[in-house]
C-alpha cells in the first residue's frame, strides 16, 4: 500500500497538467524550460500556446513538443552538456522580443550552466562537487552557484529581450521560488563575502581571478518578471496522505519541512505524532564519507530502519524524480524487520552504501525517472498506533 502512496503523490503533481492549467493561451511564444521536469511542463504549455518555440533543457530523453529543441543537461554535476544548454537558453531568451515564459523544475542548477567571464568550467563542476559531497544545504550551495553563474540568481532574465512569465514546479522546501535552479529568472542580490565564507566551510579554493567574478557586478533585471508556483512538496505529500485516506489509514502532513542534518530531521519526523500516518516533505543533508552505491532517500532510509527496528511501524524515504543520488533506486520503504533482514547497517551507512544493503533485503524502490520533481517525501506508518 505504501508504495501506491507514494505513486499517488507523484501522479498529483504531474507538470504537463500543471503547466497547461497555468500557462496564458495569449501569452509569450518564446520558451525556455530547465529542470528535471521540463519537458512535460513544455508539453503542458504547448497545449494552450499555439506556436510555441523555444528550448528544453532536460535530464533525460523525452518528447518535446515541435518547435521546442530538447537539450540534454549533466546532472547532478554539470558538465560540457550543461553548458552547451546554458548558453543556448540565454541566446533564445535574448532572441525574445515579444516577451519569455520560462518553466523552472528541480535539477536545472547542474542541467543548465554557464559560467561566468573569470571562471573555469572545471572549477564550477569542482566546486558544485564539493559542495554536494560536503554535506551542503540547498542555501548554502545556491548561495555559492549564484554567485559563480551567468544563468543562475535572475542571469536569464537580465539576457532577456522582454518581460519574462516564469511558473516553477518547486522541489525546495521551506525555501523560496528564487532557490529552484538557482533562480535562472529570479533576481537575488550579490552577498560575495558571504559566497567566500560558505566556500572556505567547505575548503573550496579561491583564486584572485574567480574572487574578481565573484564580487563582479550583477544588476536587477530590468524589465518585469511575473512569479507563479504550480506544485511543491507539501502538494505531493498531502496526496499520499489522501490516497491513504482511501484505503482506510487516516493520516496528516508533517508540520513542517524535512530540513536540516539528516538524523536531526529524522529524529524530529519520527518524533511527530497525531494520526497512524505522517507524510512530509523536503531535502536534508546527508555527508557522503564512501564510494558506494546509495543516496540521500536510501540513506535516510536505512537510518530509519535501524530506529523502527523491532516495532510494527513502515518508514519509506522517496526521491518524488525517481532518481536518489549515485543509485538507480528512488528510496527504500523498510519496516521493523529491515535490520534483522540485513544485519547490522552500520558499515553500510559509514560507506555510503546504503542502496545495496537495502537491495539485499529486497527494501530498495525502483521506478525510474518520473518526470517531475518536488523535492523528497518520507512517510512513517504506525498501524498499530491509536491517536
Amino acid at each position: 500500500m505504501v508504495r501506491r502512496w507514494l505513486a499517488a503523490s507523484v501522479a498529483a503533481v504531474d507538470p504537463e497538467e500543471r503547466a497547461a492549467a497555468a500557462v496564458r493561451p495569449d501569452g509569450p511564444k518564446t520558451v525556455v524550460a530547465v529542470g528535471k521536469a521540463a519537458a512535460a511542463m513544455c508539453r503542458g504549455a504547448a497545449s494552450v500556446v499555439e506556436g510555441l518555440h523555444g528550448v528544453c533543457v532536460a535530464a533525460a530523453p523525452g518528447e518535446a513538443p515541435d518547435g521546442v529543441e530538447l537539450l540534454i543537461g549533466d546532472h547532478p554535476l554539470p558538465g560540457d552538456r550543461s553548458f552547451e544548454a546554458g548558453r543556448r537558453v540565454l541566446e533564445t531568451a535574448a532572441s525574445a522580443t515579444d516577451g519569455l515564459v520560462a518553466l523552472i523544475s528541480g535539477g536545472g542548477s547542474a542541467l543548465c550552466e554557464q559560467p561566468l567571464p573569470g571562471v573555469d568550467p572545471s572549477y564550477l563542476r569542482e566546486v558544485n562537487s564539493l559542495l554536494l559531497d560536503g554535506g551542503a544545504s540547498i542555501d548554502e550551495t545556491n548561495l555559492v552557484r549564484r554567485h559563480l553563474s551567468a544563468v543562475k540568481a535572475g542571469g536569464v532574465a537580465r539576457a532577456a529581450a522582454g518581460d519574462v512569465e516564469t511558473y516553477i514546479v518547486s522541489d525546495v522546501g521551506a525555501a523560496g521560488p528564487e532557490v529552484v535552479a538557482s533562480g535562472p529568472t529570479i533576481y537575488a542580490p550579490p552577498a560575495p563575502e558571504e559566497a567566500r565564507e560558505v566556500m572556505a566551510r567547505y575548503d573550496i579554493p579561491l583564486d584572485a581571478e574567480t574572487w574578481a567574478a565573484v564580487v563582479g557586478p550583477r544588476p536587477a533585471p530590468g524589465r518585469e518578471v511575473g512569479v507563479t508556483v504550480l506544485a511543491d512538496g507539501r502538494v505531493a505529500a498531502q496526496a499520499a496522505v489522501d490516497a491513504a485516506a482511501a484505503d482506510g489509514v487516516a493520516g496528516r502532513v508533517a508540520d513542517g519541512w524535512v530540513v536540516g542534518d539528516v538524523e536531526n530531521a529524522l529524529g524530529a519526523f519520527l518524533g511527530e505524532t497525531g494520526a497512524p500516518l505522517i507524510v512530509g516533505a523536503g531535502e536534508p543533508n546527508v555527508v557522503v564519507t564512501g564510494a558506494g552505491f546509495g543516496g540521500r532517500n536510501s540513506h535516510a532510509a536505512l537510518l530509519g530502519a535501524r530506529r523502527i527496528a523491532g516495532t510494527d511501524a513502515v518508514f519509506a524515504a522517496f526521491a518524488t524524480d525517481g532518481v536518489d543520488g549515485r543509485s538507480d533506486g528512488a528510496g527504500a520503504v523498510v519496516d521493523g524487520t529491515t535490520v534483522e533482514r540485513g544485519g547490522d547497517p552500520t558499515p553500510a551507512l559509514l560507506d555510503s552504501d546504503s542502496a545495496t544493503y537495502l537491495e539485499a533485503t529486497g527494501d530498495l524502490t525502483r521506478i525510474g525517472p518520473t518526470g517531475t520533481n518536488v523535492s523528497d517525501l518520507w512517510l512513517v506508518w504506525r498501524p498499530a498506533s491509536v491517536y
